[in-house]
């Protein structure tokens, strides 16, 4: 066949398809009892449409469709599939025998919590142009007669003669459980399309579905529709992200202090004498440690110690009941939202409770924290007097660590930013995005590994790297600082002390000192743009205390435009300049607050300019320029589109964060900088 025959083929196929699946769902009488059947299916006819856009079939802004060539010799088994859609949704048999249903007289029913959602969603996917979910029916244009194809490649019918066919009967659901076979078919018959298309369509389509997933969880404005998602997915994988970022979105609805209670009581009560705690261990901020009765764990024949990482979370000794109440609910969810299953992306410890020390005033949070014994360091690290793991801010000052190769360093930065995005999209934010809480599954000081003598310069290159390569894979997100939900209005941990420099130069500046306001979202990504400045120069923040500028303006070599950076910096750390004149940095500094702030955002974003489209390409420049430049205003163009009409969810940054840093970097992390 010619290759305009092939796309006519299929894409009448297509049409048929979704018209099918269409009025399948339009006609369907449901009990309560159904709702989350109902509301899964509505996801599955997002994916069908997802795929007819990403697979060239229905394209967006009335271009032509088309079919890539590798999928042409497939034509016919793209149809097939696609007709089998078609067969489900209308095999009467089948639909009586296999699948619960029976023909009815009744209407169709018309759920104000389903119609709401599905509204909503379809909206924000317009919107933000993910994919072409118009309700009206689908029409392929000059193919309502197809009478002059090859041989019987396809019945010589009309769309609107099936949709006909279609609506003869309405269907209304007898037998939920045989139902949900019904929508388990539809979905493993979809993923089986997706299974065909090209790498680059394949790939395109798992980024649309995350997008469709963020905006799945977002329509969760309120308890019912939670609970109405929650019910929806409940069949998927527990480490599907839908599944996942739903759950966790669950710890921050109005019913779940009660929900995070009951599930606490099911957490084995953890207390400071079950641990061998080091001598130190009132005075350290986090350590490793086990328990007094211990068994290794071996997987592989790599002995993986059951360790367990403690982190510190200090409150004022003279916080008021209520105030500590807060501190304690958010606590218990922390612990259930690192508790949780999770998918594979969402690269955090696994939390096993949290022990209240009263005489420390503070919380011991408790990790699972398994040590690899492959990766175990030979080159020096600053050393510690108990046992600690090794962050990405010790492999940083470490002198005699080789450092690790571009690809490295890029697969490192794109798979923390998924992480994070997997968080913001829940509506959790970190509340500590530093360096120094990206943490590797090994440790500087372990007196229970095998000790060596051999250090790692004297290695060959390649297994240098190869080991270093590993250790970046292996890491881990900790160090969350009484995380909460970002609809939470308070702030009762605020930084107005500012005496830990350490700590505070990853601040925003608008969250400083006496200039600090309520946390957001904008917060945790500025953050997370000094991290990824750090992966991308392999170089401490802090290094830019004692920056001396040598030029006065910085030219951005990725574009050619002049920096922000129009300020020298004289020895000592003071500028010249009307802008930040009077500012003064360096690595001895006692206090840190906003003016501060200012500057060091002003450093950073003139280095970055200067240099990281050089050193680490186009969109990883890009992504740091969006974190360090993101503020409450800058919503973008998706954004702005979807806060215009009342029916779209209420925009989140997460989007943005997801298409400007996360998307960018996982392509630079595949080669395409």
């Amino acid at each position: 066949m010619e290759p305009g025959t092939y796309i006519a083929v299929i894409t009448l196929s297509y049409a048929s398809a979704c018209t099918a699946v269409k009025t399948f769902r339009k006609g369907l009488n449901y009990g309560k009892d159904a709702e989350r059947l109902v509301l899964a299916l509505e996801f599955e006819r997002f994916r069908l449409q997802l795929w007819g856009e990403n697979s060239g079939l229905t394209p967006q802004d009335g271009e032509e469709a088309t079919l890539p060539e590798r999928l042409q010799p497939i034509c016919g088994v793209l149809k097939g599939q696609l007709d089998e859609i078609g067969q489900l949704m209308g095999n009467g048999n089948d639909l009586k025998s296999r699948y619960g249903l029976a023909p009815t007289e009744e209407p169709a029913t018309n759920s104000d919590g389903i119609r709401g959602l599905v509204e909503r969603m379809q909206q924000s996917i317009r919107k933000m142009k993910i994919a072409s979910v118009d309700d009206a029916e689908t029409v392929v244009p000059g193919a309502t007669e197809v009478t002059d194809l090859e041989g019987d490649e396809i019945a010589q019918v009309t769309i609107r003669r099936r949709v006909g066919t279609f609506s003869r009967f309405r269907w209304a659901v007898k037998d939920v459980g045989k139902f949900e076979h019904l929508v388990s078919a539809l979905a493993r018959m979809i993923t089986k399309l997706n299974e065909l298309l090209t790498e680059s369509q394949q790939r395109k389509t798992t980024e649309d579905t995350n997008r469709i997933n963020m905006i799945v969880v977002g329509s969760a404005i309120d308890d019912a529709s939670l609970q109405l998602i929650r019910a929806a997915v409940r069949s998927d994988p527990d480490t599907s992200s839908l599944r996942s970022g739903i759950e966790r979105r669950a710890l921050l609805g109005e019913q779940s202090s009660s929900e995070v209670i009951a599930a606490m009581m099911h957490v084995e009560p953890l207390s400071l004498s079950m641990f061998n705690l080091p001598d130190d261990f009132p005075t350290a901020t986090r350590f490793i440690a086990q328990k007094t009765t211990q068994s290794d764990d071996r997987t592989d024949n790599i002995p993986l110690l059951d360790w367990y990482l403690f982190e510190r979370k200090d409150f004022d000794p003279n916080i008021s009941p209520e105030d500590k109440q807060k501190l304690s609910s958010r606590m218990q969810r922390l612990v259930m939202l690192l508790r949780k299953p999770r998918s594979p992306a969402f690269m955090t410890p696994q939390a096993e409770g949290c022990i209240h020390d009263a005489s420390s005033s503070c919380w011991w949070l408790v990790l699972h924290f398994p040590l690899e014994l492959r990766l175990s360091l030979h080159y020096q690290l600053p050393s510690s007097t108990h046992l600690t793991p090794v962050s990405l801010l010790s492999l940083l000052r470490a002198k005699t660590a080789p450092k690790p190769q571009l690809e490295a360093r890029i697969a490192l930065a794109s798979a923390i930013c998924t992480t994070f995005s997997e968080l913001y999209t829940s509506g959790w934010l970190h509340k500590g995005v530093r360096s120094d809480n990206i943490l590797f599954r090994t440790s500087s000081l372990n007196p229970l590994l095998p000790s060596t003598t051999e250090d790692q310069s004297s290695l060959p290159q390649q297994d240098s790297s190869s080991h270093m390569a590993r250790l970046l894979q292996s890491f881990l997100v900790a160090g969350f600082d009484y995380s909460r939900q970002e609809s939470e209005g308070a702030t009762i941990d605020k930084a107005k002390t500012s005496g830990n420099v350490a700590v505070a130069i990853y601040r925003h500046p608008n969250y400083q000192g006496d200039a600090a306001q309520g946390y957001k979202v904008q917060h945790d990504m500025y953050s997370l743009g000094l991290v990824l400045v750090e992966i991308a120069l392999w170089m401490p923040i802090s290094s830019f205390l004692d920056a001396k500028p040598a030029a006065a303006a910085s030219i951005c070599s990725s574009c050619g435009k002049r920096g922000r950076g129009t300020t020298s910096v004289r020895a000592g750390g003071q500028a010249d300049g009307s802008s930040s004149s009077a500012i003064i940095l360096s690595s001895g500094m006692e206090i840190f607050h906003e003016p501060h702030a200012v500057e060091l955002k002003r450093r950073v974003l003139s280095r970055a300019d200067s240099e990281l489209g050089f050193r680490v390409g186009s969109k990883y420049y890009g992504a740091v320029k969006f974190c360090l430049e993101m503020d409450d205003g800058q919503l973008g163009a998706a954004g702005a589109a979807a806060e215009e009409d009342g029916l779209a969810i209420p925009f989140h940054p997460a989007m943005e964060f997801y298409n400007n840093v996360v998307v960018p970097l996982a392509s630079a992390s595949h080669g395409s900088l």
